[in-house]
């Protein structure tokens, strides 16, 4: 296939040369070509390709100084690139940007005859201060020229692609970052919770100022640009010694006024400023830029100024090394501490790194592959609008109906979910499955998601006030209940307003009373909010735990995990010396003890079994506790190093005395690690009878001993661990998760509602669960059919659950448990005892509903009349004319079946 590449900088050079260097590339060539009339792009851009290829020369539409004015050189371009293509035979064309003056041109000109692939070459973000007409950045259209394929970095980009507009539906393919996210540096720095120390307290600074061409740019004006250049420079030169660094493509005469600036040094603009040359470095200031990346892998802390005039906004990233500040005195203040303290004061909110950059070890192989299966979007007829994705008679609707139920629809679905916690690291396993489901979420959903840290906050009021816009508030943990004084206060103020707020519970018996003995009054407020608030669980033990608390209606969701790429599997066959692992801190709950002492037992026995701990070291150890040298203490590792241990042991041993869905027990999982753990632990409910699981009962080392005897002689079921992989895999997570939110799912058309939701009728039936939970089964909708696999696994369960609850007497688990059952079919005797509930609760139009539900459904069809004319009595008059129909029926039924009875005997 014969596919160019338009650059217009060398940044765009390096892309392409990370495209070609692609595997399966090789069988493509590549055509490099440029449009620049003055020559000095071209000239750097020329430099850049003799760098980096052997072969491809990179060639100039234009000869340099050709006399055209800047209309005739925009037009002629349209006219050069199409002789262009079709003079090479060109398949296939890659840009990197479709709004600059050249891209914008080059897509107009050629996007309905060859399929255009557009690659996201830098940050690129959407936050404006104002957004009347006209003063939108460019950024904000970014990818509407209607090419073949758009690659972008992260969800945060394909979320306003695919919602900006009603619209929109462009064809979005999250890819990471050519050159960025498949670099095992940048993944940890953007991970880390910690940063390096700037000199000894006290001593000068030394800062570099990365300059943006803000006034070429049309985000400021020239003299405004300049203004705010000169009060930085001047405010900074206070704290030591201070550089800017141009932007390559800074005009000569900005360069020159740069020069005039008092005890400043102006780096030459030419010169690149990559990780290791900002790592001499103190900090680094900009405005706007996709050099926040480079300040990462240094481990140089950045400012991100956004002066008052400046409208477009960079995104408030949660990273120990960022800091956004929207005046001078804000940014003084920042640096004033840092050369106090050492310390630098990041921001204490913020979304994390990986909403704009999706980390994956193949981005160059995804944009070929999207390069070669791109195709010309199909032209819509003149005068067509544009097809609803839900189907239906939306695309027949007007502009302004399709607003108005836009608008309707925003009334039932909340667009904007606020989570607030103690803070939002990998480092612990409480923030990674919410962490993992916002990233999720935001590339298939229109919901606007925004992190809160609790911790910083002194004033309920001021907590509030952030979450003024928030329709849904999820808690995640239980944490800030015990460590803040405010969450308590919060979450009845959140209820009071009539907020939807929602619980996402991390935590085992054994921390909630270890945190009720150390926090007794915080706790005992704690337990009186409880059930005002939906608690979503990560496995069923955990669920029954809330219901003793009060909580009445907890949902199990369970967790998940990144898709990590480094994810070997654990060999088949144990070796000579079976390794044993566990992955956690080093605590009591943990069952540092029980390691340590299943260790000792077989080294006494005589087994040539070699026992590793990965985690950090804790303050919670008893002076009774264990810590054997027949264990190998790893210390805290990298999560690619844990992969890789995980990959090099032979059986997991989580010696947790209790843990209600470990994470690392998933991960163990997707490496088809052979497992163990306590019977009181999450895990068994989900992998009890799985060849290469057991679990112990008694918290013993003789019964652990033997459950790892066990285990070592089985293979592994590559089958059942794949169903259990995907129960916890990404998209059925979000899904489950996002249903229990009560947010736009994946899958749905979440712009404009279906029809049928904006009625009465099936307001009930939603909340109540026939008719929506039944149509998941025959449901076509990407969504409904990913929810109904995702319950699947458990569905030999669910019947018996039902029946439990039912003879119980708890109506509420028992139509909660019922609704389950009924999204995927309809068996006789669930809907029969549901239609009883609400018959019972005096709901006779859902009662009546279920039973013709069940009169239809079949089975042994006199019994099944039988039990709907006893329901039916509970229903009083409306009941009648049912219970008459019903008892005829059952009557007519069993003489028929008698008399074929007789016949067949004679």
């Amino acid at each position: 296939m014969r596919i160019a590449v338009f650059v217009e900088n060398r940044n765009g050079v390096g892309l392409a040369s990370e495209i070609m260097r692609a595997r399966k590339a090789e069988t493509h060539s590549f055509h490099l070509v440029t449009a620049d009339r003055d020559g000095r792009v071209a000239e750097w851009i020329e430099q850049e390709a003799a760098a980096r290829f052997d072969g491809p020369a990179v060639r100039n539409l234009f000869a340099v100084d050709e006399a055209l004015s800047n209309e005739e050189f925009l037009e002629e371009l349209g006219a050069r690139v199409r002789a262009f293509v079709e003079e090479e035979r060109i398949e296939r064309l890659v840009f990197f940007n479709d709004q600059s003056q050249r891209g914008r041109r080059v897509a107009q000109a050629l996007r309905r005859s060859l399929p255009l692939v557009l690659v996201q070459d830098g940050h690129l973000d959407f936050h404006f201060k104002k957004t009347d007409a006209g003063l939108r950045d460019q950024n904000w259209y970014y990818g509407s020229s209607s090419p073949a394929a758009v690659c972008v970095w992260g969800p945060a980009t394909a979320h306003h692609l695919m919602f900006r507009t009603a619209d929109a539906d462009p064809p979005v393919h999250i890819t990471g970052a050519l050159s960025h996210s498949d670099d095992p540096a940048l993944l940890r720095a953007a991970r880390s919770t910690t940063h390096r120390h700037a000199k000894r307290p006290g001593e000068a600074l030394r800062v570099v100022i990365l300059d943006q061409p803000l006034a070429d740019q049309r985000k400021l004006s020239k003299g405004e640009h300049r203004k705010q250049l000169g009060e930085l420079c001047a405010a900074l030169a206070e704290f030591g010694e201070v550089e800017i660094k141009p932007h390559p493509s800074t005009l000569e005469g900005h360069l020159t006024w740069l020069r005039t600036l008092p005890g400043v040094t102006v780096l030459e603009e030419t010169a690149l400023l990559d990780a290791a040359a900002l790592d001499g470095y103190d900090l680094a200031v900009t405005f706007f830029s996709t050099t926040y990346l480079q300040t990462l892998r240094a481990g140089t802390p950045l400012i991100l100024f956004s002066p008052p005039a400046l409208n477009i906004v960079f995104p408030t990233v949660n990273h120990p090394l960022l800091r956004n500040v929207g005046t001078v005195g804000e940014l003084v203040d920042v640096v004033a501490d840092l050369q106090r303290s050492g310390k630098f004061i990041a921001n204490a909110h913020g979304e994390p790194v990986e909403h704009f950059l999706t980390f994956n070890d193949d981005v160059a192989e995804d944009v070929v592959r999207h390069i070669e299966e791109a195709a010309v979007p199909a032209e819509r007829p003149a005068g067509a609008r544009p097809a609803d994705p839900a189907g239906g008679t939306a695309a027949d609707l007007s502009r302004a109906e399709r607003a108005l139920r836009a608008v309707q629809q925003r009334q039932r679905r909340p667009r904007s979910l606020a989570v607030l916690g103690l803070g939002f690291s990998y480092v612990t396993g409480v923030a990674i499955p919410v962490l993992t489901y916002t990233q999720s979420l935001l590339a298939q959903s229109p919901v606007d998601v925004r992190y809160f840290d609790l911790g910083v906050y002194s004033r309920a009021e001021d907590v509030l006030s952030d979450l003024e816009g928030a329709e849904v508030v999820l808690l995640n943990s239980l944490a800030p209940f015990w460590r803040s004084a405010l969450a308590n206060d919060l979450v009845e103020a959140l209820h009071a307003v009539g907020r939807s707020v929602v619980l996402y519970a991390h935590e085992t018996e054994y921390v909630m009373n270890f945190e009720g003995e150390q926090h007794a009054l915080r706790h005992a407020e704690m337990l009186k909010v409880l059930p005002k608030m939906k608690v979503l669980c990560v496995s069923t033990a955990q669920a029954d735990m809330f219901r003793q608390l009060g909580v009445n209606d907890p949902v199990v969701i369970y967790n998940t995990v990144p898709q990590d790429t480094h994810r070997a599997r654990a060999r088949r066959t144990p070796g000579a010396e079976p390794r044993i692992v566990m992955v956690g801190s080093m605590q009591d709950r943990k069952g540092l003890d029980l390691f340590s002492r299943v260790a000792e037992l077989a080294h006494t026995r005589g087994l040539p079994w070699k026992f590793a701990w990965i985690g950090h070291k804790t303050w919670r150890i008893g002076p009774s506790t264990l810590i054997s040298d027949r264990v190998e203490w790893m210390g805290a590792l990298s999560r690619d190093r844990v992969r890789e241990e995980l990959a090099a042991s032979d059986v997991f041993f989580l010696s947790s005395v209790d843990d209600p869905m470990p994470l690392s027990v998933v991960e163990a999982v997707q490496q088809r690690l052979r497992t163990v753990t306590y019977h009181r632990v999450g895990s068994r409910e989900v992998l009890e009878g799985v060849p290469g699981y057991r679990s112990f009962d008694a918290y013993t080392p003789e019964a652990a001993l033997e459950a790892l005897r066990g285990v070592l002689g089985e293979e592994v079921s590559e089958e059942e661990y794949q169903d259990v992989e995907e129960l916890f895999d990404i998209p059925a997570f979000t899904a489950r998760m996002t249903a229990a939110l009560g947010l736009p799912g994946p899958g749905e058309d979440a712009r404009l509602a279906v029809d049928s939701a904006l009625s009465e009728d099936d307001d009930d039936r939603d909340e109540e669960g026939l008719p929506a939970d039944s149509a998941a089964e025959g449901d076509d909708s990407k969504s409904a059919r990913r929810f109904a696999a995702v319950l699947s696994r458990h569905g030999r369960y669910l019947a018996e659950d039902f029946a439990r609850h039912f003879k119980a007497g708890k109506d509420d688990e028992a139509l909660r448990v019922g609704t389950e059952i009924l999204r995927r079919r309809q068996p006789v005797d669930v809907l029969i005892g549901m239609a009883e509930i609400r018959a019972r609760r005096g709901d006779v139009k859902e009662a009546c509903r279920l039973l013709s539900a069940a009169a239809i459904a079949g089975g042994e069809r006199a019994r099944v009349w039988s039990e709907v004319a006893r329901v039916a009595a509970l229903l009083g008059t409306r009941g009648r004319s049912i219970r008459q129909l019903a008892r005829k029926e059952s009557i007519r039924i069993e003489l028929g079946n008698r008399s074929a009875r007789l016949l067949k005997s004679d």
